[in-house]
């Protein structure tokens, strides 16, 4: 048992950091922005925010889809195989978000007035999309080759490539910002190069030949993408659930509250990030150890390796809730001084925040799925969860109970996606067939949470 815990700290704690490094420099980014633009720029970034994560989702589906087969494969000892899913996955993201990127460049009034933007957030939601867009295979690709070179044996390179990408955006941040009065355009401008260095120090890894994967053209094929595709699915729930939530809840709040609602629900979105990074990094942490031995056959140390990962983003989801109830209105002071928007943003998270400790459970379990490619049961709790309960409650809760149900909304959403997991694994309920084989969830020893 120790020395998988062992395994579970190589892989798990440079992830963590490298996730909460990575969404950490989200935040400077939103200091930054509020300290030397203003609140309505704050307003415009997260009204953009559902464009720029969609990219994200679609580059996570294809790397942690890809990233689970190849680590299967690599159990398999079935090296090249492994190698050739990897390069699959590399040319998927770069075609899609190429065409993302230049949609986005092209059109972004248009955009932003889709997503909802006021007339007085437009030209800043705008300008945001463009600049930051203009990066967008920079972005992805600093996903997709640390998760792959993090499976490949090298954590922690995929961990300082985080780092550095950090260290160059918040750099730039304060340069664009501060000195050459960029505005909005030089926050975008400073991720994306920040996102390019991140890029470039992964590409040591091959050049230095450090692991398995090498690169070169790959052989495509119809069957491998449509896999990589169908594994990574749940992980794009995952990720995209939340910028469905926040063009929910934008539309909402607008409406009951207002553009200092926008603003403050910008701040929260901003603190959320880092706790989402945390359990997003631990669960992205145990991928490897739990598709590895999957591939392996040895489902005793599948189920200790989740078991793990659901301990671990509980306990730390709890305490991290409890820190927020006492020192919540220093950290939003941070990003804002307006005591108005500072009152009104912590009265909301205090409640908002409690979803994030049954969500880092919900994580691990479609993490754990996904990694062993369980993918309809995944997809199952990540529809459920990103487009369906939170959405449901949003709509119907503030009609009942007033604004607080604004808040209140995305806990009862969790808490439900927690009682249709239970229910999935121990109902008895649902037989669901992979393979061409049919499982019972409740008595197989290799699905079995």
């Amino acid at each position: 048992m120790k020395s998988l815990w062992k395994e579970f700290r190589k892989y798990a704690v440079p992830s963590v950091i490298g996730m909460m490094v990575s969404a950490l420099y989200i935040v400077v980014d939103g200091i930054f922005v509020g300290r030397g633009v203003g609140a309505s720029a704050l307003g415009s970034i997260n009204v953009a925010l559902p464009v720029t994560t969609l990219m994200m989702a679609i580059s996570m589906m294809i790397t942690m889809g890809g990233a689970a087969i190849m680590s299967i494969k690599f159990g398999e000892n079935k090296h090249e195989e492994g190698n050739n899913i990897f390069l699959e996955s590399l040319f998927l993201i770069v075609v899609i978000s190429a065409v993302l990127s230049i949609v986005s460049v092209v059109f972004p009034e248009q955009i932003a007035r889709m997503l909802g933007a006021s007339d007085e957030l437009v030209k800043g939601t705008a300008e945001y999309l463009r600049y930051y867009m203009m990066f967008g295979i920079g972005f992805s690709g600093s996903l997709a080759l640390s998760a792959f070179v993090r499976n490949d044996g090298n954590p922690n390179l995929a961990m300082i490539s985080l780092i550095l990408g950090a260290i160059t955006n918040i750099a730039l941040d304060y340069t664009f910002i501060f000195i050459f009065k960029l505005g909005i355009a030089g926050a975008a401008i400073a991720s994306g190069l920040g996102q390019l260095a991140s890029v470039l120090l992964l590409l040591t890894h091959f050049a230095r030949k450090k692991g398995k994967l090498k690169l070169y053209m790959p052989k495509l094929n119809k069957a491998d993408l449509i896999r990589i595709l169908k594994t990574g699915t749940p992980e794009f729930m995952v990720q995209v659930s939340p910028a469905i939530s926040v063009f929910a809840f934008n539309q909402v709040i607008i409406r009951r509250i207002g553009e200092i609602g926008i603003a403050g629900f910008s701040i929260i979105g901003y603190i959320s990030t880092v706790l989402l990074a945390l359990f997003i990094g631990i669960s992205q942490g145990i991928q490897p150890l739990l598709s590895y031995n999957y591939g392996k056959k040895d489902y005793d140390k599948v189920n200790k390796v989740f078991k793990m990962g659901l301990k671990t983003n509980f306990v730390a989801s709890t305490l991290i809730y409890l820190m927020l109830l006492v020192f919540g209105e220093q950290i939003i002071s941070i990003f804002n001084n307006d005591k108005t928007l500072i009152k009104l943003t912590y009265d909301a998270m205090i409640i908002y925040g409690f979803s994030f400790v049954i969500a880092s459970i919900n994580i691990v379990n479609v993490t754990y799925y996904q990694s062993t490619e369980k993918s309809k049961i995944a997809n199952i709790i990540s529809t459920s969860r990103g487009m369906v309960f939170t959405i449901v409650f949003l709509i119907v809760l503030p009609l009942i109970i007033g604004d607080i149900g604004i808040w209140v909304s995305i806990i009862l959403g969790e808490v439900a996606t927690l009682i249709l997991i239970m229910y999935l694994v121990y109902g008895k309920k649902v037989n669901i067939k992979f393979d061409k084989k049919e499982i019972k969830l409740c008595n197989n020893k290799d699905i079995k949470a």
